[in-house]
């Protein structure tokens, strides 16, 4: 917990000096059949827009979550992470949207339901809030795991859920599950104790200031 409560000090001080570049745009997959990746390397020739997905007051989200996302790439070594936010569309159908990233092109949302979540670590862990920590990938899907593929060469994950402000200052006074944070890496146990503290420092961060 001392090298948590470190990282996230140095986490507060990097978003409060930074001004980050923000991304509305990126590249994405195109989807397969039942709404999988296609082959990894084919890509949408449209991006994927969040000015013309997210409301007023997502997109003012962006500067901060794009600041935890670099203080992530300059403080960890991992190949591609992401934050992604538990939103209700238009059509009323519950989705996780990735709302900063870096890494290769992925999906840019997820549809947050029961089936899909027999598919995917993302839509589980949003659904549920259970953490995934998957240090064997290979090892996880012949164990009979769920696992939703987009990039064949990924060995690792962390999946873990964004929890509203335990310490009772929202207006809800219930728990709920906000989104959800994901890191891939392309070697097998990668994700040691001081990686996941690195990562309890986002959640918690990320829970205290998204908290409302």
């Amino acid at each position: 917990m001392k090298l948590t409560n470190k990282l996230y000090d140095e986490l507060s001080t990097w978003c409060t000096e930074k001004q980050p570049k923000v991304r509305y745009q990126f590249q994405v997959p195109l989807l397969g059949e039942g709404g999988t990746c296609s082959l990894f390397g084919e890509l949408d020739p449209v991006e994927f827009d969040l000015t013309s997905t997210l409301t007023e007051q997502e997109l003012a989200l962006l500067p901060l979550l794009q600041n935890i996302t670099d203080w992530v790439a300059h403080n960890c070594e991992v190949d591609w992470f992401g934050i992604y936010l538990s939103r209700t569309q238009t059509n009323g159908e519950k989705v996780l949207t990735k709302m900063s990233y870096f890494g290769n092109p992925s999906r840019a949302e997820f549809p947050l339901n029961e089936e899909f979540s027999t598919l995917s670590n993302n839509a589980y862990v949003g659904l549920h809030g259970d953490k995934r920590t998957i240090n064997n990938v290979e090892q996880y899907r012949q164990n009979g795991g769920e696992y939703y593929t987009c990039d064949p060469k990924v060995k690792s994950e962390l999946c873990w859920p964004i929890i509203s402000n335990k310490n009772n200052t929202s207006i809800h006074p219930q728990p709920k599950i906000l989104g959800i944070i994901d890191a891939e890496c392309f070697e097998n146990d990668r994700f040691d104790e001081k990686t996941q503290a690195l990562f309890e420092a986002v959640c918690l961060f990320l829970s205290e200031n998204l908290t409302n």
